[in-house]
C-alpha cells in the first residue's frame, strides 16, 4: 500500500507540474505582451467567474471525492451516483451562470469576449469531472491528460497572443482548454460506467451538501473575493495585475506541497470509515514531516528572492509585486498545514461543521481586513489581509483537527528546518555579488541553496524525509522497502 501510495504522489506532482510548470513557461511572455493594467483585467474576471464556479458546484468536489471514493468499487452504486451528482452541478451551474450573465451584463459592451469566455468555463465547470478522478485514485490518467492539454495551451499562448489587445483571447484559450478536459474526462466517464435509466435520488444528497456548499463558497470569500475588494475600492486594473501576478507566483509553489493533500484524501476517507485512527495518525505525521522539510524552504527562498522572480517571470514593469509576493512568500507552509488538518482529518471524519466554522471566520477576517487596509494602502493591504486570514483558518482548523486525531508536532524538526534554511542567506549575497542579471541570480541562488539545504538535512540534520524523498527518487518504479530512519 505505501508503494500504491507513493506512486499516486508522483503521478499527482507531475499532473500540478503540468499545471503550474507549463503556465510558468509562458507567464514570462503573458507579462510582457499583456502588461500590469491587461493581465488585471483578465484576472478580475476570472475571478468573478472562479466564485460563480465556486457557487455554481455547490460544494460536490469537496463531497464526490469522499462518496465516489466510498463505492468505486461497486459499479452500480458509483454509476448511479455520478449520474445524480451530475444532474445537481449541471441544474446548479444553469442557473449561477444566468445570475452571473445578469449581474455582469452592464460591463459586457466594454469586453463582450472577457465575458463570453468567463460564461463558457462557468458552463462547462459542470461536466468537467475532476471529482470522479479524484475520487477514482486516477492520478496516472489525470497526469497524462492535463500534461498534454497544457502543452497544447502553451502552444496556442504563443501563437494566439501577439499583441496587448489579444487579452481577450488569453481568456479563450483557457475555455478551450477546458472544453478539451471536458471531452477527455467525459469519455472515461462513460467508459468506466454503465448507466442506467432509473429514478434519480437527488433529494439525499442536498444535506451534506450544504454544509460542503458553505464551506467552499466561505474559501472563495477569502481566496477570491480580495481581487474582487481591490478592483472595487481601488478602481485600478495595474494593483489587481501586480496582486494577483504575485499571488500566482506563490501558488504555483504552493501546488507540489498540496499534492499530499489531494492523493490522500480518499485513503484517509477510507481509514477514517473504518475507524482505523492509528494508521491514519502515521499518515499525517508524514504528511507533517514533509510539508514542514519543503514548504519552509520554498518561503524562505520566495521571500529572498522576490526581486529576482518577479524581474524574470514578470518584467520590469512589475517591480512594484515585489513588496507583495514577500509578504505572501508564507502562504505555501500555512495553507500547506491547513490542507493537512481540514481535508486529511476533518473531511474525513465528516466534521465538515468543524470546517465550515473555520472558513466562515476565516472569510469575515479576510473582508474586514481588505476593507480597512486595501483604502489605505492598495494591493499591499490585500496581501497583508491574505496571510492574516490563511495564519488564522490554519490555527483553528489544528485546533479541531487535533481533538479528533492526536497528531505530532516536531518542533525539533521545525527548528532544524529554520536552521538550515539561514544558510539561504550568505548564498544568495554570494550570487549576487557574482552575477548582475536576475536570471543568473535565480538560477544561481536556488542550485546552491537547494544543494545545501538538501546536504544538510541529508548528512547532518539527518531528516527522514530528505532520507525518504531520495530514496524513492533513486528507486522509482522498483519494488523496495523504504530504508529505515
Amino acid at each position: 500500500m505505501a508503494s500504491e501510495l507513493k506512486n499516486k504522489f508522483v503521478y499527482q506532482l507531475i499532473l500540478t507540474a503540468s499545471q503550474s510548470l507549463l503556465p510558468l513557461i509562458s507567464y514570462p511572455y503573458i507579462t510582457r505582451i499583456l502588461g500590469p493594467a491587461n493581465l488585471g483585467k483578465v484576472n478580475y474576471v476570472d475571478s468573478l467567474s472562479q466564485m460563480a464556479i465556486t457557487v455554481a458546484a455547490f460544494g460536490i468536489p469537496f463531497y464526490a471525492i469522499r462518496a465516489i471514493a466510498v463505492v468505486r468499487n461497486d459499479p452500480e452504486k458509483r454509476a448511479a451516483l455520478t449520474r445524480e451528482l451530475a444532474v445537481l452541478h449541471i441544474c446548479f451551474t444553469l442557473i449561477v451562470t444566468a445570475i452571473f450573465s445578469f449581474l455582469t451584463f452592464s460591463q459586457w459592451q466594454n469586453y463582450p469576449l472577457l465575458y463570453l469566455f468567463a460564461v463558457t468555463n462557468i458552463l462547462l465547470s459542470s461536466v468537467a469531472f475532476d471529482w470522479y478522478m479524484q475520487g477514482m485514485e486516477a492520478f496516472k490518467y489525470a497526469a497524462l491528460r492535463t500534461a498534454t492539454i497544457r502543452l497544447l495551451m502553451l502552444v496556442s499562448v504563443f501563437l494566439i497572443i501577439q499583441k496587448a489587445a489579444d487579452f481577450q483571447l488569453y481568456t479563450g484559450i483557457f475555455a478551450g482548454s477546458s472544453l478539451l478536459f471536458v471531452l477527455v474526462n467525459g469519455r472515461k466517464v462513460l467508459s468506466d460506467n454503465k448507466f442506467v435509466k432509473q429514478p434519480l435520488e437527488l433529494k439525499k444528497h442536498l444535506k451534506p451538501l450544504w454544509h460542503f456548499f458553505l464551506t467552499s463558497s466561505a474559501i472563495s470569500i477569502y481566496i477570491l473575493f480580495d481581487t474582487v475588494i481591490l478592483k472595487q475600492l481601488t478602481h485600478s486594473d495595474e494593483s489587481v495585475g501586480f496582486y494577483t501576478t504575485s499571488l500566482k507566483l506563490v501558488k504555483i509553489c504552493l501546488t507540489g506541497l498540496l499534492v499530499i493533500g489531494t492523493v490522500m484524501l480518499p485513503r484517509m476517507s477510507y481509514l477514517a470509515g473504518i475507524g482505523d485512527k492509528i494508521s491514519m495518525a502515521r499518515h499525517i505525521d508524514k504528511s507533517l514531516l514533509f510539508i514542514i522539510t519543503l514548504g519552509i524552504p520554498v518561503c524562505v527562498g520566495l521571500y529572498l528572492l522576490a526581486p529576482e522572480i518577479i524581474i524574470v517571470i514578470a518584467g520590469e514593469a512589475f517591480q512594484p509585486a515585489v513588496p507583495l509576493l514577500r509578504v505572501l512568500a508564507f502562504l505555501p507552509i500555512t495553507i500547506g498545514l491547513s490542507n493537512i488538518f481540514a481535508f486529511q482529518i476533518l473531511v474525513p471524519f465528516n466534521r465538515e461543521k468543524k470546517f465550515l466554522t473555520a472558513v466562515i471566520l476565516g472569510g469575515i477576517i479576510s473582508v474586514t481586513l481588505n476593507f480597512l487596509l486595501v483604502p489605505i494602502v492598495g494591493a499591499f493591504g490585500s496581501a497583508w489581509a491574505n496571510l492574516i486570514t490563511e495564519i488564522a483558518v490554519t490555527i483553528i482548523t489544528g485546533f479541531y483537527a487535533y481533538r479528533f486525531v492526536p497528531f505530532k508536532f516536531d518542533f525539533i524538526l521545525l527548528l532544524k528546518t529554520v536552521f538550515a534554511t539561514g544558510f539561504f542567506i550568505p548564498l544568495i549575497l554570494v550570487c549576487r555579488s557574482f552575477f548582475s542579471l536576475p536570471i543568473y541570480v535565480m538560477i544561481s541562488s536556488i542550485a546552491c541553496c537547494v544543494m545545501a539545504y538538501c546536504l544538510l538535512q541529508f548528512y547532518v540534520l539527518k531528516n527522514d524525509a530528505i532520507k525518504e524523498i531520495a530514496f524513492y527518487l533513486l528507486n522509482f518504479r522498483k519494488p523496495s522497502k523504504l530504508p529505515r530512519a
